[in-house]
Formats: C-alpha cells, structure tokens, sequence
C-alpha cells in the first residue's frame, strides 16, 4: 500500500472533508480531479487498505451496483483511557502506550481550560512526541487537525456520549450491512 500513500491521504482527507463518509463514485470523480488513478487502482486500494470501509447499499436487484455504495473513513487509533487518571497507562512499561494522549474535550472543541486562566491537566498538543509517533505508524501525520478530529469522533466509541455508548456496543441491522469487500 507504501505505493498508494498519497492517494490514501487524499482519498481520507476527501472522506472527511465529507463527515467522514462519502458515495462510491463521488469519491472516485473528486479523487481524479486531485491524482491520476485508474478505476483498478481505486479499487485496489479500497478493497485492501484497511483505512477504507466499503458499505454496500441496497441493491434492488440482488448486485451491487457502485451508485449504491459508501466508504466510509476509519482508523484503529484510540485516545488512551487511562492518560491523566491515577492509573498508569498499560503500554506504559512494555514498548510504549498505542493510544493518543490528548484531551478529549480538545477533539470536541470545547476544552474550557484551554483557552482560559487555568491550564488544562491534558495534552492539547497532536504533534507530541508520543502522540506524532502514533499518527505516523498510522499514516495520519499528514491530516489536518480537523481532519484528525472527525476520523477519531467517528472510530472511537470512547469519544461518544455516555448514554450513547451503551447504544452503540448493542448489534444493530446496520451491523450486518457494513461489510467489508
């Protein structure tokens, strides 16, 4: 995929420039204004690039047209659950934490402490050492700040309101759905 690298980064920029999700053919005819890509190539890199979920939609016919279909932008990049608690992080000893240090009322945009008197305990800095080490092991470093943000509200069901995650971890008939090609 090290071959497609800027295509992918467009390709997520463009995803969430859109809310993070985006139709088939749309993505396509924004992403050729950008690059020169074939149709193969497009399709190569949705299918095997595990930052792409390809959502299929309903198909009166039984097949799947490409009109019909969503990709979706996603990340396996987390906000540590145990950053600024009393507990140590877990990575902490044994080759580092794998998950962002950073207020998550930052990626909300609503830190009162940020901008204020009193300094936030939380990191507020995306570019920390530890932080830029994960976003580059992901490929993200290059994503603009609000990019960043939309693709870790819509990935990390940390980041959902409370009564919302207890909805969220219930299976659903979108589940079954959103399939993977």
């Amino acid at each position: 995929m090290s071959g497609y690298s800027r295509e992918i980064l467009l390709a997520t920029s463009l995803l969430c420039g859109g809310r993070g999700a985006m139709q088939l053919l749309q993505l396509h005819r924004k992403l050729l204004q950008r690059c020169h890509i074939t149709e193969e190539e497009f399709c190569f890199i949705l299918k095997r690039c595990p930052r792409f979920l390809l959502v299929r939609g309903p198909a009166g016919d039984g097949g799947e047209r490409p009109g019909d279909c969503t990709v979706v932008a996603k990340t396996s990049l987390r906000l540590c659950r145990s950053y600024g608690r009393e507990e140590r992080c877990r990575g902490e000893g044994e080759g580092g934490c794998q998950q962002l240090h950073l207020c998550k009322f930052f990626i909300y945009g609503n830190c009162r402490f940020g901008k204020g008197r009193k300094p936030c305990k939380f990191s507020h800095d995306i570019r920390s050492d530890h932080n830029y080490r994960l976003l580059r092991e992901c490929t993200l470093h290059e994503l603009n700040e609000d990019d960043l943000f939309l693709l870790l509200l819509q990935n990390d069901p940390t980041l959902l309101p409370e009564r919302w995650s207890r909805v969220a971890s219930v299976p659903t008939l979108m589940d079954e759905r959103m399939k993977i090609s």
